[in-house]
């Protein structure tokens, strides 16, 4: 293990890796949303199984990369705390 400023430089680059991840999550969610409404409009009125489940599925993409972005955050914040306490 290096010393502790080469540890805290290593510790604010991850937390910089990490902070622009989430904002491409960001970016990729706010696309599914879009995809999401016109899927909603074009396959509105339709009863088709199949136009269900690709609703269905992309809602739950949606919701495990709000997920994702939600462990990443507290990984940031945890990692923030760990750097200000050493």
């Amino acid at each position: 293990m290096g010393a502790v400023e080469d540890v805290k430089v290593h510790v604010a680059v991850s937390v910089d890796e990490v902070e622009r991840s989430v904002a491409a999550i960001r970016a990729v969610i706010e696309r599914l949303d879009e995809a999401l409404l016109r899927l909603r409009v074009t396959t509105a009125g339709s009863v088709h199984p199949r136009a269900a489940e690709a609703i269905t599925r992309l809602e739950e993409a949606k919701q495990r990369l709000e997920e994702a972005q939600t462990l990443a955050l507290g990984a940031v914040a945890a990692a923030q705390a760990y750097h200000s306490i050493i």
